[in-house]
């Protein structure tokens, strides 16, 4: 938005060209719109000459802040169209008006970015790191050089606002009820487990990420914690390519991709081939005690994992533009992924008196495989009127898991049990979707946006469970079975208005409603369930621009979280037969409810400071809640029982501290407050994370770069979890005549495992587990593009926005 003195200049340098155009009166009226080639956005105050064939001028104007102008003409001959705008290659066109006609439109009009080779430049101005934009912040990552052979959870973990645990889990702001889109997109493999989805994204083909913190009414109402949209690159140049080598003591990556367009297609490819050790130590310790407050018996376990998982993922996307106005995409997404969880475990068991009553070793070997598949067909079609458009959007999303486990379990080099679980979930999702723009007033300040949105969800989780103890083993006895059916439709509409107001103010409010309904089936056990539910989520965000370098925002929003089929299966994981794990098929929505006040300093000296104050009351929240028996089993599942309220401040900053030296830093501290009536639990805290990094430019095409982050402890509903620290090096060499670039980082180099403690205590129980996270790594990444180099091309994403169900936390 511009200040009041630029707009008067633009404003009173209009005065002559309008006055000129409409001396022609009695004549006829020339339209259109003048766009960006690459980004499909309006260009504001391009100039625009009408000549005839002589090149004699006959009107000119200048286009407004959504791109149109208008012009008025006497002669009806063939004409010339020129439109010049800074940083934009001039573009000539011929039109030839038609006899008769009083109002004449003529198709969009694209500019080309004026780029051109140069010698020897030093470039002063750089993108920012952090920027501001309505209801979110937008991280960009291209120039940070620790990231060259990381995956998207090394991204987030820079990213401001998030929180990136040692297992993958994100959070923000304390919450872990996030929605992670992939390009504007929820795709089937972050709704199974986030965690690992990550781990199955390059960084090298990330381009930025967007932490939405306030989402508006378009988006939807799932993810109570807000919303993170990672954008990736896209080609843009005739044809392009890189391949990225990455290798290191726990992982090595292969990430080929390449690019092609031309003026009216555009093809882009990439690979990901993963292979990642995960190595992690824990030793616990549990005491139950009587309904007297008495010990009753104490646990102790000591467990060793150590796990290699082969993955890959691959995406192909298409896009095919006939004209100015029309746009068809189609993007495949696929994945092939194996996440074993083998351990070896020794358990003691030991009475009220201290004696040991039972002694075991027990190695479990657990598989998890997953295979799935999104399919999305996109169209957009901009209409008559600059600003109105209409998407349709469709996607189908199949998938197949297989999932178990064995555990075998022995005493004294004897077998005494052995349990096999196997399971195989069958997924099958199609979303439909349609969205429309309309301006409501001829200058596009003020835009109403609507659409409409229904998806189908349709699971079958079928499981066995066999068990055989001694001196009968191997007879084996079927322990659990069943076959699990469970279906989710939601149908979704919603309205935004977006006001552009006087003196620097912006407003947007809008609606969402939802109606969800759900039902599942036991078929060997005969029973069922069903539940439906409809939610309306207001939203609402004012901006006022203070000055061209500061901006003050309040926002509201509601948010849910609906429970899916990995919620409530009740398939127990017995794979640990004191520490089980079961899902809950009673589960209903959590609902939360946000206020945020955010500051933003932008300087024009590079410096940026972005300041966020919260509110979050969640209701109905979905919460793992542990129980312990009198035999000391613990069995954890989720369940609706405990409201928590937050509360904190968010700040980010990015600024140079001398020419080439660059810094950013984020700083989150986050009160909690959690409070069930249905346990008699109160447990509130203080929590704090902070991380900075920085890096220098040195000479000859050197870099480097440190990174350090540390969490405070942090209040979980029945205890709370250590704190914690993480730290990386590293240095870059970039070799422009062969255009590679290499790579080296130093991950914890000094510190072999991440250490954190988790302490549980209720009135059944009390549980100390200390854990450490093996991660002292050496990573060395060459990195080799070819063609032309990868830009993002930012026209509309086609893509279906699943952001609407629960994810599974892995660890």
């Amino acid at each position: 938005m511009l200040n009041g003195n630029l707009i008067a200049l633009y404003f009173f340098s209009f005065i002559p060209i309008a006055s000129f155009a409409q001396t022609n009166s009695g004549g006829y009226t020339i339209k259109g719109v003048i766009a960006d080639a690459t980004t499909r956005q309006p260009v504001p105050y391009a100039t625009i000459g009408i000549t005839n064939e002589q090149q004699m001028s006959l009107s000119a104007a200048y286009s407004g802040e959504n791109g149109t102008f208008r012009l008025q003409l006497h002669q009806r001959s063939a004409l010339l169209v020129i439109v010049t705008s800074v940083g934009y290659k001039k573009l000539i066109t011929p039109i030839s008006t038609v006899n008769g006609k009083e109002l004449y439109a003529i198709d969009t009009l694209f500019l080309q970015s004026s780029t051109q080779d140069l010698g020897e430049v030093e470039v002063i101005a750089r993108k920012q790191l952090v920027e501001q934009k309505p209801g979110m912040l937008v991280f960009n990552v291209e120039n940070d050089i620790s990231l060259k052979g990381g995956t998207a959870a090394d991204v987030l973990r820079k990213a401001p606002a998030l929180n990136v645990d040692p297992q993958g889990n994100v959070s923000m702001r304390g919450s872990s009820t996030l929605k992670i889109l992939i390009n504007g997109k929820f795709s089937g493999q972050i709704a199974r487990s986030p965690a690992d989805a990550l781990n199955m994204i390059p960084a090298s083909i990330i381009k930025s990420v967007e932490i939405i913190t306030s989402p508006s009414a378009k988006y939807d109402a799932e993810g109570a914690g807000g919303v993170i949209n990672i954008i990736t690159k896209k080609g843009q140049d005739s044809f392009s390519g890189a391949l990225e080598v990455t290798a290191s003591n726990w992982e090595q990556a292969l990430n080929p991709r390449i690019s092609f367009s031309n003026d009216k297609w555009n093809m882009s490819a990439y690979a990901h081939i993963h292979r990642l050790r995960s190595k992690s130590v824990a030793s616990m310790e549990r005491t139950a005690f009587a309904a007297d407050g008495k010990p009753e018996s104490i646990t102790q376990q000591d467990n060793t994992k150590d796990n290699i998982m082969p993955h890959g993922s691959g995406e192909f996307t298409l896009g095919f533009t006939p004209d100015s106005v029309s746009e068809f995409s189609l993007n495949v997404n696929t994945w092939i992924e194996n996440w074993p969880g083998s351990y070896n475990q020794t358990s003691r068991i030991y009475n009220a008196a201290g004696i040991l009553t039972d002694e075991y070793a027990q190695q479990v070997k657990n598989k998890e495989r997953f295979i799935g598949t999104d399919i999305a067909l996109g169209y957009n079609r901009r209409l008559r009127q600059p600003g109105q458009e209409i998407t349709l959007l469709a996607q189908y999303s199949p998938g197949k898991e297989t999932k178990g486990y064995t555990n075998s379990q022995t005493a004294g080099h004897e077998l005494r049990y052995k349990e096999i679980n196997e399971g195989i979930t069958y997924n099958h999702e199609w979303t439909f979707q349609a969205d429309y723009t309309q301006p409501l007033t001829i200058d596009g300040k003020y835009l109403m946006e609507g659409g409409v949105k229904s998806i189908f969800r349709n699971a079958d989780n079928r499981y066995n469970v066999w068990a055989a103890e001694a001196p009968a083993i191997p007879e084996w006895v079927a322990a659990r079975s069943d076959n699990f059916v469970y279906a989710q439709q939601v149908v979704a509409g919603y309205l935004l208005l977006k006001m552009k107001l006087p003196r620097n103010w912006y407003a947007e409010a809008g609606a969402r409603m939802e109606h969800t309904d759900i039902n599942g089936t036991f078929h060997r056990a005969g029973t069922s369930f069903r539940n439906d539910f409809l939610n309306l989520i207001p939203t609402a965000s004012l901006t006022k621009k203070l000055t061209e370098e500061h901006t003050l925002t309040g926002s509201y929003t509601k948010r849910l979280t609906r429970p899916y089929i990995w919620d409530l299966n009740p398939n127990a994981d017995a794979s640990d037969p004191r520490n089980i794990s079961t899902g809950n098929p009673a589960l209903l929505p959590e609902n939360m409810h946000q206020g945020e006040l955010t500051y933003s300093w932008t300087a024009n000296s590079g410096f940026f400071l972005n300041a966020a104050a919260f509110l979050k009351q969640t209701d109905n929240s979905i919460i793992e809640l542990t129980t312990v028996d009198a035999a000391g089993i613990a069995t954890t599942r989720k369940e609706n029982l405990a409201g928590n309220q937050q509360y904190g401040v968010n700040l980010s900053s990015a600024f140079s501290l001398v020419k080439n030296w660059n810094v950013n830093t984020n700083l989150n501290i986050n009160h909690l407050d959690f409070n069930s009536s249905a346990l008699m639990i109160v447990n509130t805290g203080w929590a704090t994370d902070i991380n900075i990094n920085t890096s220098y430019k040195l000479p000859g095409n050197f870099a480097v770069q440190a990174f350090g982050e540390y969490n405070t402890r942090i209040v979980t509903l029945q205890g709370y979890k250590t704190s914690r620290y993480y730290y990386s090096f590293s240095a870059k060499k970039e070799l422009k005549e062969s255009r590679m670039t290499i790579t080296v980082a130093a991950i914890n180099p000094f510190n072999k495992t991440i250490a954190q403690a988790e302490v549980m205590q209720a009135t059944s129980f009390l549980s100390k587990q200390s854990n450490g996270y093996y991660n002292q790594a050496l990573k060395i990444t060459l990195n080799w593009e070819f063609g032309s180099m990868f830009e993002q091309k930012k026209g509309k994403q086609l893509k279906v926005n699943n952001d609407d169900v629960s994810k599974q936390s892995k660890g």
